[in-house]
């Protein structure tokens, strides 16, 4: 999905979570608002990562759903809403949502928890060199997609935010495989799925550091951004957090693929005033990296050998 620049809207806002659904609406208002007109559910796409509370900046914070979740409710009305996440090696969706929070929350206001690796797909083909198809749940036909990232470092792909939180939208456990091109991966999901319709980022704590996003380090921010575009959004968030969207090769690879712009009018707090130091040394990297690729074959080695 393509956003025109004249309407590409990014807006910061301050918070903390117990004023997160006053400044959550003002953060939508200011980024243009939206409307699910036309669509029969709302999907929201949350972060359930790793096995760690809230508190931790890792995972969604039952209380910014808590906002979302009344907000929808109050502008909406019955309008059906999904909140959903997919299981992989190391998530167990269905756990993590009740050990969390996240599905006292939903109940609470009335809307459906889905684990997407249970649920009925589609195979769609995807334009790209190394990965061809993939699976997509039915449940995002004709709905409006919210996508809820929270606003983290990634030592694969320096930071996980909106374009990244779609990966848990492919219903396969074994997402790993695709680690060696994740940035393509990150590009495919975003052409299977369909770019969110609406990017709400949960930054009043999120992670940094290199060992981000499962045992970073945690950072409070007080941030709320939100927008249409989430190449847009993405780099106004890698900006925030001290890195330079030009050298986050999946952002590029997204722009380059039509999945939305870096260009955009940011709203409320300038960058320069919020910005936050989430970044790691250079050596720090370098040797997690080649670490990650020894690890990588090796694991690539006892494949082959159990499959001879």
């Amino acid at each position: 999905m393509r956003h025109e620049s004249s309407a590409n809207q990014v807006s910061i806002v301050k918070s903390s979570y117990s004023t997160a659904y006053e400044n959550l609406s003002k953060a939508i208002s200011l980024a243009g608002g939206f409307l699910p007109s036309g669509r029969d559910k709302i999907v929201i796409k949350v972060n359930l990562c790793d096995a760690r509370t809230p508190d931790t900046g890792v995972i969604t914070h039952p209380v910014f759903l808590d906002a979302v979740l009344r907000y929808l409710r109050e502008r909406f009305g019955d309008i059906r809403i999904l909140v959903v996440e997919s299981d992989g090696r190391v998530v167990l969706a269905d756990l993590y949502a009740k050990w969390f929070g996240i599905l006292a929350v939903i109940n609470k206001w009335n809307a459906e928890w889905h684990n997407l690796s249970k649920e009925e797909f589609v195979m769609k083909d995807i334009p790209l060199k190394r990965i061809r198809r993939l699976p997509v749940p039915k449940l995002f036909e004709n709905s409006f997609f919210i996508t809820l990232p929270k606003l983290k470092t990634n030592i694969l792909t320096t930071i996980t935010c909106c374009l990244k939180n779609q990966r848990g939208c492919n219903p396969m456990l074994n997402k790993q495989q695709f680690h060696q091109n994740i940035n393509e991966a990150i590009v495919a999901e975003n052409l299977a799925v369909g770019t969110p319709d609406f990017c709400i980022v949960d930054g009043i704590v999120g992670v940094g550091g290199i060992w981000g996003p499962s045992f970073g380090v945690p950072i409070r921010s007080n941030l709320i951004i939100a927008g249409k575009d989430a190449v847009a959004v993405d780099c106004v968030c890698s900006r925030i957090m001290g890195f330079n969207p030009r050298r986050i090769r999946h952002i590029q690879l997204a722009i380059k693929n039509g999945l939305g712009s870096p260009r955009c009018e940011i709203v409320g707090e300038q960058i320069n005033r919020v910005k936050k130091d989430f970044q790691w040394s250079g050596l720090q990297a370098t040797l997690f990296r080649l670490a990650q690729r020894v690890q990588d074959r090796e694991r690539g080695k006892m494949r082959k050998r159990e499959l001879s």
